[in-house]
Formats: structure tokens, sequence, C-alpha cells
């Protein structure tokens, strides 16, 4: 029996609509009141994860911007992993001056432009109209999903903001346009000090070297008194991976990406299909992974 679950927020324990599904929370419940763990690794920040887990009755511990700030279940901040002032100077002044849209988040706020929704709808028309061969509609609704978050701050200069005495978590920019995603991604991997790591498909964010949700999640267990070997993590995406192949049963939604998959040892049903619950209810069955698929 796992001792501690650890699930990521969007396309794992989140549905396409955004929600926690009944069957979700039920299995979480129930594994808290076997005794296990529960915990979230998210991208999102400490508010706004905290706000919809208690919107479902969910009470985990929440390790929040990619690994940078953890927090136990009871709202005690443990840990923090901010970017150094340097690197966000940096990396606010790289993006400006080559016109990227980008947010700056700390663990309570996500900074962005007062003209978001004008700036991110106009990359995605020029995107559209440069490969009207793609359908990208599904994937305009990332831009209601961004600006619908909790805790956002609309400000006049995003420079200004950068250069004040916040700790910063992580800086996500987004575009729509596949060269300059990948001049951007590309730009940050190769930048020291800061590691480039993957939510979504129009994403690339930058968080310290020392976060993420791999490490986060050791410091939890430690904190915790739970070996690594009885921690099971529940993930979709690239930044999922490092707490994936730091556990002891990474488990793929059924809708992960396929190198998110090639890691773990079992896939899930989808996020669509209450895949959390699905592998949790197993495991609380005792269920024991012999094969790849379950």
């Amino acid at each position: 029996m796992m001792k501690l679950i650890v699930s990521d927020m969007d396309g794992t324990l989140l549905n396409s609509k955004n929600e926690i599904s009944d069957k979700n929370v039920e299995a979480l419940l129930a594994a808290q009141q076997r005794g296990i763990e529960i915990a979230i690794a998210t991208g999102r920040t400490y508010k706004n994860a905290f706000a919809l887990c208690q919107r479902y009755g969910l009470k985990p511990h929440i390790i929040s911007n990619h690994g940078s700030f953890i927090y136990t279940k009871e709202g005690q901040l443990i840990k923090t992993v901010a970017l150094e002032p340097e690197d966000v100077h940096h990396a606010v002044d790289w993006l400006e001056e080559n016109s990227y849209f980008y947010d700056l988040c700390t663990d309570e706020y996500t900074f962005m432009p007062k003209r978001a929704r004008e700036i991110l709808l106009q990359d995605f028309e020029q995107a559209q109209a440069e490969n009207p061969q793609e359908i990208l509609a599904e994937r305009k609704r990332s831009i209601d999903w961004l600006l619908s978050m909790e805790g956002i701050v609309f400000v006049d200069n995003m420079r200004e903001v950068a250069y004040k005495n916040y700790f910063f978590g992580n800086i996500a920019a987004m575009t729509y346009n596949k060269k300059r995603l990948a001049v951007g991604r590309e730009y940050f991997k190769q930048y020291p000090g800061v590691t480039m790591t993957v939510a979504a498909d129009e994403l690339f964010e930058m968080i310290h070297s020392s976060a993420s949700k791999g490490n986060a999640v050791e410091y939890l267990a430690n904190r915790l008194h739970i070996p690594l070997q009885d921690i099971m993590a529940i993930g979709d995406h690239y930044n999922d991976i490092s707490m994936l192949e730091r556990v002891g049963l990474g488990i793929a939604i059924g809708n992960a990406k396929e190198g998110v998959k090639k890691v773990c040892r079992h896939v899930s049903l989808s996020n669509d299909h209450h895949g959390v619950a699905y592998i949790v209810e197993r495991m609380l069955k005792g269920w024991k992974p012999t094969s790849y698929s379950v």
C-alpha cells in the first residue's frame, strides 16, 4: 500500500472542463481516510491550487509553481526555491525585447499585462493565419483558462514588477507560433541558473535550476518520513517526469504525452474518464502492478 499519493492538476486530476470529478474527489478522500497522505503537484500558484482544492472539499499538501513552493495540508509554507532576481531581470528583458507574452508568478499572484487578452488573441490569430491547415480552435480555450486563474493581477508595466522585491517561482511565456515557441524554449534551455519546463503545448516556463516537482516531492516525503518507494505519482506532461521517475510508482494518465508514458511503468484511464480515481481505487483494493498497462 502506498503511503503518499501525488497528483498533477491540469490534464490529470482536472478533466478537460477544468473540473475535478466527483469520482476523483471520492477516491482521494477514501485514501485519506485510510491514512494515506495526499499531495498536489502543479504549475499553478499555491493560491490558485488551494482555492480549487477547497472548492471540492480537498485538503492536500500542495507543491506549487512546478516545485518552487511547498505547503503542508495545514497551509504552512515549508520550502521556497524562488528564481534569482538577476535571472528574473534577464528573462523579462529577453521576453520583452522579443515581444513574447509572459506572466510572473509568486505563490499567491500571477502578474500579467493589462492587454493580456488582446495580446494573446492577436498571437493566436496570426498563428492560425500562417497555418490555416491546423485546427487551433480547441487550443484557443487556453486563453480563457489562463485569464480565469485565481490571483491574477493586471499591471501596466511588467518590467517594473520584475524589479520589485517579490519571490517569483516561475515565469510563463505563451505563444501559438511554433517557430517562436521553439526559439524561446531553446534559448532558456541553454540559459544557466534556470530550468525551462513545459506544461502545455503553447507554453514554456522558467523556474530555478534547483526547483522541480521531483525535488519537491522528495523534500515533502522526507518531511513526512515516507520512503520514495512508498509514493505513487500521477501526471500527464513533461514537467511531471521528474516526480514520476523519482517515486516508487509513476503513473501516466491515459491522455499523457507519449514521452511521459515511456518513463512510467503504468498507464491509467484519461483525465476525462476519472483516471486518478481509477488507479487510486485499484491501489486501495490491493492492486499490485505487474504489467505496463492497467
